[in-house]
């Protein structure tokens, strides 16, 4: 992020004057890619293949602008997810409240299978990627991916809230190269109404487990939209990033958990 106030207000390239915490919003829009779209291609250095670009160029939150604001709201996806996993919360077994076409019930979200955050950690691995507005079209595919009805389930709110919780817990382990089983993450980062999370914290990493190779795939066959082909590179390293992230998860780890209270929590399978 940008160190400036989330309230000033600053003038993306396309002419637009947002506020900075919205600038991710902003640029993931349509308006915005059209715009984008009609630029010349990204100009890179010959000798180390990162791109040149002024010390200027805005830079914004990546997660924000990963995730779509509208998964709730839009029925077709909706239908789909719920057609994939059967009317069913994969995560709890349970039949979801609503019919098909029904709107989504308060005390449920929409849920992305791998988090934006494990995403953008794979995207800062990669340097020509950086989170700036002049990246925005080598980027948009990437939030495609990410918001794709194959990553995504309904669950219940406080799941979904957990779940973020302990994958950001986990990333923090990853960054400082200690081991972590995701498992156990979910485990010990469950507390007072969020504690249901570790009885449904196996079927959770089967679920990931489950799809990581899609995943994987889907980043790596990525192609920008506006039909160059560069950044095929890049979108490789991303997967290959993203692999490494889910190798660390160590999702086959099945062993009893360390409480806080000196007793050890056994996961039923």
């Amino acid at each position: 992020m940008a160190d400036v106030n989330s309230q000033s207000r600053v003038t993306c390239a396309c002419g637009k004057t947002v506020q900075q915490r919205n600038l991710a919003q902003h640029c993931s829009s349509k308006s915005h890619t059209a715009f984008a779209a009609k630029q010349p291609p990204i100009i890179k250095d010959k000798k180390n293949d990162v791109e040149k670009t002024d010390s200027s160029d805005l830079l914004f939150d990546l997660i924000a602008f990963l995730r779509e604001h509208d998964l709730r709201t839009d029925q077709d996806r909706i239908r789909v997810i719920m057609d994939r996993h059967q009317n069913m919360d994969p995560y709890t077994k349970a039949k979801l409240g609503m019919k098909n076409g029904e709107s989504i019930l308060s005390h449920y979200d929409v849920d992305h299978i791998h988090e934006a955050q494990i995403l953008a950690c794979a995207i800062r691995y990669t340097s020509e990627l950086i989170p700036r507005v002049s990246n925005t079209l080598i980027l948009r595919p990437l939030r495609s991916v990410l918001n794709d009805a194959s990553n995504l389930t309904i669950t219940e709110a406080k799941i979904n809230r957990s779940k973020g919780q302990a994958v950001k817990y986990f990333l923090g382990h990853f960054q400082t190269l200690s081991e972590l089983p995701l498992l156990s993450v979910f485990i010990q980062t469950a507390d007072g109404k969020e504690r249901s999370i570790a009885h449904f914290a196996r079927n959770i990493v089967d679920t990931i487990q489950s799809t990581s190779s899609d995943m994987s795939d889907s980043i790596r066959q990525t192609r920008m939209e506006n039909g160059h082909i560069a950044g095929a590179n890049s979108y490789e390293k991303v997967a290959e990033q993203f692999d490494t992230i889910i190798d660390r998860m160590q999702l086959n780890w099945n062993e009893g958990v360390k409480l806080r209270n000196g007793k050890t929590y056994y996961v039923s399978t």
